[in-house]
């Protein structure tokens, strides 16, 4: 008996010692589990990228403000009482503050480019913040020219910020994943619907009975800009910066919150690229070396600003009141107005969903601008010349033809313009190329700011909104001419001087203008040997040597 109790007795410690196991591993497996829940983020790589984006767009919301701060301004100058200002009477104070942020953009974009592979973006994005609350309370509690010229100093600053960095910053969180269509993250359609917001903004307040108090004018305005303050100090500093800094592995894990496993292969690309260092201004045209596609590019950026559209935005409500429009206040069409061309703008997306349909989009859109001038410029010729009462003549056909006008440039010379220039020039010189035509762009719509007061009183709107249309009809002649037909293909195996890397599509090339084709070009899963899922934990092996570029995360 003894015997058969020591028999027994191993056999029960050896299945405690089983259970045991078998125990401790399913508490393991439900700790792995509860920790994996708990490392799950709440948002997934989509709408991660769709928030980020947001926060940015605040900036470009704040621009629009700064932008419709002179429409309703100058026409409150006289005081509540009297009548407002004439738009040609303006004197050339009054339009050099006008204009005046516009030329600080242009300067500013190229400070910004030398200068940001020190600060870095988020540095940059989070001054620009700054600036712009204390342009919204020098605007406030300014009473002098000078209190009111460094305010518009300040917002010039801040928008040249935001237009020179925002646009590759929002590319990284994942416009260009491969994937296009319906699926694809609108991330250039919020950043491009958040400019003409801050305009309506502008003008539908100027509707409002607010208190002429400056506090309430400082909170109101500058409220824009501390929510994108303190929503940058928690977004991620920008991929871009961090390779070109050395930090490749906290790149590759900022880059992998907005991005799916499947686009890893893309990815690897990008961070080797970015390890180099990016070229400046003119090395950057130097390296396209395809002028012959590169200067229309750019004149498109200038006939931005000639078609007439930024420069009016500055002055809206005046000339919509020299038109004739009597039905309304002008103040009201103004405000409808930018409202067509606000709501215009994210229902273009369907319009630029293929390549194929960009340019000949954007020859539509230079015609009906041009028949929309036309017309306009023949009721305003015929209110002036054939009607000597002019309070007699009232109709809609100003909104109208300002109407077509507005929308037309929202469906194409708004955005197509960045979209061409980001699919034909080669990826490492985008940003560089993306500043130039930031600079030419704004230059433009500084001259045109300072030049149409001018006009108005030596011509008229008339003969204006002819000159207008001969712009639009050159637009689209430049556009049939000189800008490729072949849209199906990325012309960016053109450029001279560009390494491979520059005939593969990356996620740093712009959204907006993705081809269904393009994700043709990213390195296919079958021809490597990195996994295409996501990794988790990042090693590399040996060390760096001087001349060995980091392809990126590897697993462990």
């Amino acid at each position: 008996m003894a015997r058969e109790v020591g028999k027994i007795q191993p056999q029960n410690s050896s299945r405690r010692i089983i259970s045991n196991q078998s125990s401790s591993a399913s508490n393991s497996s439900v700790d792995s589990g509860n920790s994996d829940k708990m490392r799950k983020p709440l948002l997934d790589e989509r709408w991660t990228s769709i928030l980020y984006t947001l926060v940015v767009a605040l900036l470009y919301v704040t621009a629009g403000t700064m932008v419709g701060w002179s429409s309703g301004t100058f026409r409150r100058s006289n005081g509540p009482g009297a009548e407002p200002l004439a738009l040609p009477l303006l004197d050339n104070w009054s339009i050099s503050l006008a204009a005046t942020p516009a030329i600080i953009i242009t300067v500013t974009a190229c400070v910004v480019h030398r200068c940001y592979h020190w600060i870095g973006t988020k540095a940059f994005l989070l001054t620009a913040s700054l600036l712009a609350i204390g342009s919204s309370t020098l605007e406030a509690y300014g009473l002098t020219f000078w209190s009111a010229s460094a305010a518009r100093i300040l917002a010039g600053i801040a928008a040249g910020i935001a237009f020179t960095l925002v646009p590759s910053y929002v590319d990284e969180f994942g416009s260009a994943t491969g994937s296009s269509g319906p699926h694809r993250p609108p991330l250039n359609e919020i950043l491009a619907t958040a400019f003409p917001l801050g305009v309506l903004l502008r003008f539908a307040a100027d509707l409002l009975p607010l208190p002429a108090d400056p506090t309430v004018s400082a909170l109101v305005w500058g409220a824009l800009p501390t929510f994108a303050f303190v929503g940058l100090l928690f977004l991620p500093d920008s991929a871009r910066f961090l390779c070109a800094n050395g930090r490749v592995a906290q790149a590759a894990a900022i880059l992998q919150r907005t991005h799916e496993p499947a686009a890893q292969p893309a990815l690897q690309e990008c961070l080797a690229r970015w390890q180099q260092p990016g070229p400046g201004l003119v090395e950057a045209l130097r390296r396209q070396a395809n002028f012959t596609l590169l200067v229309p590019l750019l004149a498109l950026f200038a006939l931005q600003a000639f078609l007439g559209v930024l420069p009016m935005l500055f002055y809206l409500a005046g000339l919509v009141e020299l038109a004739g429009e009597q039905v309304q206040s002008p103040e009201r069409v103004a405000t409808l107005l930018v409202a067509l061309f606000t709501l215009a703008v994210p229902v273009s997306r369907y319009l630029h969903a293929s390549q194929l349909q960009q340019r000949p989009v954007l020859v539509l859109s230079a015609l009906l601008i041009a028949l929309a001038t036309l017309a306009l410029g023949w009721h305003c010729h015929e209110r002036r010349t054939r009607n000597l009462d002019l309070t007699e003549l009232s109709s809609d056909w100003p909104f109208y033809c300002f109407a077509l006008m507005f929308v037309a440039y929202a469906v194409g010379f708004y955005r197509l313009p960045g979209t061409l220039l980001a699919a034909e020039v080669a990826d490492e010189n985008l940003l560089a190329l993306r500043t130039v035509a930031t600079a030419v762009g704004w230059g433009s719509v500084y001259l045109g700011v300072r030049l149409l007061p001018v006009l108005l009183r030596t011509i008229g709107l008339g003969w204006v909104l002819w000159n207008v249309a001969l712009v639009a009809l050159s637009a689209a002649g430049l556009v049939l001419l000189c800008l490729p037909a072949q849209d199906e293909y990325a012309h960016k195996a053109l450029a001279g001087g560009a390494g491979p890397s520059s005939m593969t599509s990356s996620v740093c090339s712009t959204g907006s203008g993705a081809s269904p084709v393009a994700s043709a070009c990213w390195p296919c899963g079958s021809t490597t040997d990195q996994s295409t899922d996501a990794p988790q934990h990042y090693s590399y092996a040996g060390t760096r040597t001087p001349g060995e570029v980091i392809r990126g995360p590897e697993l462990v």
